[in-house]
């Protein structure tokens, strides 16, 4: 009987939890393995905030460029240690709409959610 009433509990909470997966609005959009072009930080009223631009990696002349907004310093310094060392990263964004954007020249892949070093 303890088992059946562990196995509906645990069952209970991976439903909730795909529930809530399913209502998010916003996609997670993955620039892919990229170089970084460039990164511009700015300090307003002692809160830092800054933009990173990647190009693709393995591209001789890309076609776009896509960027991502962060508040996060470190995510910021270990951009720019990319930059300075030609090292590539995987970076997704949180794009805050239903679909990541697969046109133009500059792409806003949203707010940084996560960025891993090659």
């Amino acid at each position: 009987m303890k088992t059946i009433k562990n196995l509906l509990l645990m069952l209970s909470v991976v439903a909730a939890s795909m529930f809530g997966a399913s209502a998010a609005n916003a996609a997670s959009c993955g620039g892919g393995w990229t170089y970084v072009s460039g990164v511009y930080e700015y300090n307003v009223n002692g809160n830092t905030y800054g933009y990173i631009y990647t190009v693709p990696e393995h591209t001789v002349l890309p076609g776009y460029t896509n960027y991502f907004l962060t508040y996060n310093k470190e995510a910021l310094i270990q951009a720019k240690m990319a930059l300075q060392n030609h090292q590539s990263l995987y970076l997704y964004g949180d794009s805050g709409t239903a679909a990541c954007p697969t046109s133009g020249s500059f792409r806003y892949l949203g707010t940084l959610t996560y960025l891993y070093e090659y």
